[in-house]
């Protein structure tokens, strides 16, 4: 694998090292104080230079992401919250939201929060505030490359109604800055159940800046609220400015054209940091699963950050999607299957090259 700018076998790497870990691996861990105490952490440190922080106690969601301290998401004042402080009536949902990399918004509802069949439905469903089980944070050489990788199954469940099964795996590489998150969602009821998933990504400080943009290549894009559907706001959707007090948040759809694999996908830049040689990530995700991408700007004093946010439905929770024929239901014993892909950028040239091959 290539290293510090020079390619290694592994026989040479295990020459150079007492133990793998030397250079990075699998570390795991609880917190210990605060809103944080006894939540379960795994973290996977590589020698490329990103820093992934995994929960398993919060649906093994990615609490924090850094690429050569350089930080990659914005995170709330709740960091990494447990699930006993967790509510589920109307926008309680945030007094456990910490951002982060990615916190996935599901299975049953997700989005505004509605009464529906009898039922209230708080903002953004319960998957991220349930504990996984089964889980396994690992690593092993595959020829000689060192992969690294934690999975485990999250449990959405209701002793008398649905029953959604997910099953993540959350894989990266020890030779290459890059993301992998597989996951399937099993219907293991008796009865059909909807089904609702958005992943949940949220740009901050410094990727995101006033010289930051959003790229995607051909879509079908709509504003999502009053505020979105200003002119000024709709044509300006994939720029971004400095903090404004008060800034009201706007919501837009991309309904993304999928390339020949099946996939779509989307880069978030700032062609400007570190001092002009740029920096940013590429986003790919299966189209046929998650047809669409919701992207959430709130560029508030404190609260700066911008969501990006494959989707299989749209954020208007399950009443109006129920209502407008767009629910998805899994029936008994049906699988869905979602992949969503991140590579770092590491400059503007890797920024170029990755447009270019995705048409952006």
């Amino acid at each position: 694998m290539e290293l510090f700018d020079k390619n290694y076998t592994k026989e040479e790497i295990l020459n150079y090292v007492g133990d793998i870990s030397q250079l990075g691996g699998i570390r795991s861990y609880e917190f210990n104080e605060g809103l944080s105490k006894g939540v379960r952490a795994v973290d996977i440190i590589s020698p490329n230079g990103l820093f992934l922080t995994i929960l398993p106690d919060r649906g093994l969601d990615i609490s924090f992401a850094s690429y050569k301290s350089i930080p990659l998401c914005w995170r709330s004042a709740t960091k990494e919250a447990s699930t006993m402080y967790y509510e589920n009536r109307d926008n309680e949902w945030l007094r456990t939201y910490f951002g982060g990399l990615l916190i996935t918004c599901g299975l049953t509802h997700m989005g505004e929060p509605c009464e529906e069949s009898g039922e209230k439905l708080g903002l953004h469903g319960r998957v991220s505030s349930i504990a996984a089980e089964s889980v396994l944070a690992d690593s092993e050489w595959d020829g000689d490359d060192y992969v690294m990788w934690v999975q485990g199954k999250v449990r959405d469940v209701n002793s008398l109604g649905d029953k959604l099964v997910l099953k993540r795996k959350i894989t990266s590489w020890m030779n290459r800055p890059e993301i992998l998150i597989e996951d399937e969602v099993e219907n293991t009821g008796r009865q059909k159940s909807a089904f609702m998933i958005l992943y949940h990504m949220n740009m901050g400080f410094p990727i995101l800046g006033r010289s930051s943009r959003l790229l995607i290549g051909e879509a079908l894009t709509q504003p999502m609220d009053n505020e979105s559907k200003k002119e000024g706001n709709l044509k300006n959707y994939s720029s971004f400015g400095e903090p404004v007090k008060g800034y009201i948040d706007q919501v837009f759809e991309h309904d993304i054209k999928p390339e020949t694999d099946g996939f779509c996908s989307f880069a978030f830049v700032n062609p400007d940091l570190n001092n002009g040689s740029g920096f940013g990530i590429g986003f790919s995700f299966t189209k046929e699963s998650l047809p669409y991408l919701t992207q959430w700007k709130k560029l508030d004093e404190g609260e700066y950050v911008c969501g990006l946010e494959p989707s299989n439905c749209y954020v208007r929770g399950r009443e109006t999607e129920r209502k407008s024929g767009m629910l998805k239901f899994l029936n008994p014993g049906e699988k869905a299957k979602m992949v969503v892909k991140l590579v770092i950028l590491k400059d503007n040239n890797e920024i170029e090259l990755f447009k270019s091959k995705h048409n952006l």
